[in-house]
C-alpha cells in the first residue's frame, strides 16, 4: 500500500505534467513578477522545509530577483542604444546624401557664371564672323579686310574664354563623379549594420521564444508554493534561474550587436565625413 507521502509526490509530479503541456507558450503569457505576496508564501514554504531546502530556495528566489533586474537593465540600455544609433543613423544618411555637395554646387556655379559673363563675348565674335563672310560675299574687299581684323583680334580671346569655360566644366564634373564614388563607399560601409540588425531579429526571436518557455515553468512555481511543496518549488525556481540567465545572455549579446551597430555609424562618419 503507497504512503500518503508517495501518493502526495506522484500526484504533484502528475499535475505538472499537466500544466506543462496544457500551459500555452505564447509571448503574451504572463509575466515573472516577484511580489511581496510571493516572497511570504516563499518563506513559508522554506520554513516547513529542511534547513538544506529551505536555504536553497530562499538562494534561489534572491539569484531569480537578481537576474530580472539585470534582464530589465538590459532591456533599458539596449532600447536607449539602439534609439541613439536609429537617430545617427539616420543623420548619418542625410549627410552622405549631401557629401560635397556644397562643393560640387559652386563648382557648378562658377560653369554657369564663366558662360554667362563671356556670352556677350562669344555673340558679337559669332555676330562679327557673319560680318565678315557677308562682306565676303558682296565681294567688299575693304570692309572684309577691316572685319577680318576685328574677328582675328577677338579670337585670341574667344578661345580662352572658352578654355576657361572647359576648364571649370572639367572641375565641375571630376569633382562630382569623385562625390559620388565618396557616397557609394560610404553608404557601402554604413551598410556594414544590415547583417548585425539581422542577427539581432534572430536574437529577438530567441528571446520570445525563452520567456514564452518559462511561462508554465512560473505557474508551476507558484502551484508549488500555494501547495507548500518545498522539493517542486525548488526544481521550478532553479529552471527559472536557469532560463533567465539564459534570457540575460541573448540581451547581452543583442546589447553587443547594437555596440558593433554604433561603431559601425561612428567609423562610416570619421572616415567619409
Amino acid at each position: 500500500m503507497p504512503s500518503t507521502s508517495s501518493l502526495r509526490r506522484v500526484t504533484c509530479i502528475a499535475f505538472l505534467v499537466f500544466s506543462i503541456v496544457a500551459l500555452p507558450f505564447s509571448a503574451s503569457a504572463a509575466a515573472i513578477e516577484l511580489t511581496s505576496s510571493l516572497k511570504a508564501s516563499l518563506d513559508k514554504t522554506a520554513v516547513a522545509a529542511d534547513t538544506k531546502t529551505g536555504a536553497a530556495l530562499r538562494e534561489l528566489y534572491a539569484e531569480l530577483g537578481s537576474q530580472l533586474q539585470a534582464d530589465k537593465d538590459a532591456a533599458a540600455n539596449i532600447k536607449a542604444l539602439q534609439y541613439r544609433n536609429e537617430e545617427a543613423a539616420i543623420l548619418l544618411r542625410k549627410q552622405i546624401r549631401d557629401i560635397d555637395a556644397a562643393r560640387v554646387g559652386r563648382l557648378a556655379a562658377e560653369v554657369q557664371q564663366a558662360k554667362t559673363r563671356y556670352k556677350p563675348l562669344f555673340d558679337g565674335y559669332t555676330a562679327l564672323n557673319k560680318q565678315v563672310a557677308l562682306a565676303k560675299s558682296l565681294k567688299n574687299k575693304t570692309l572684309s579686310s577691316v572685319l577680318g581684323i576685328q574677328a582675328q583680334a577677338m579670337k585670341l580671346s574667344v578661345q580662352l574664354a572658352r578654355e576657361d569655360i572647359k576648364k571649370k566644366d572639367a572641375a565641375h564634373k571630376a569633382a562630382k563623379t569623385a562625390a559620388s564614388a565618396k557616397i557609394k563607399a560610404a553608404r557601402d560601409s554604413l551598410a556594414a549594420i544590415d547583417p548585425l540588425k539581422v542577427q539581432i531579429k534572430a536574437l529577438r526571436s530567441g528571446l520570445s521564444s525563452t520567456r514564452s518557455g518559462l511561462s508554465p515553468v512560473w505557474a508551476n512555481f507558484k502551484y508549488a508554493l500555494k501547495k507548500n511543496d518545498a522539493g517542486s518549488a525548488r526544481q521550478a525556481l532553479a529552471s527559472l534561474v536557469a532560463g533567465v540567465k539564459t534570457i540575460v545572455s541573448q540581451q547581452n549579446k543583442i546589447y553587443a550587436l547594437e555596440k558593433r551597430i554604433s561603431d559601425v555609424i561612428s567609423a562610416t562618419k570619421t572616415r567619409y565625413l
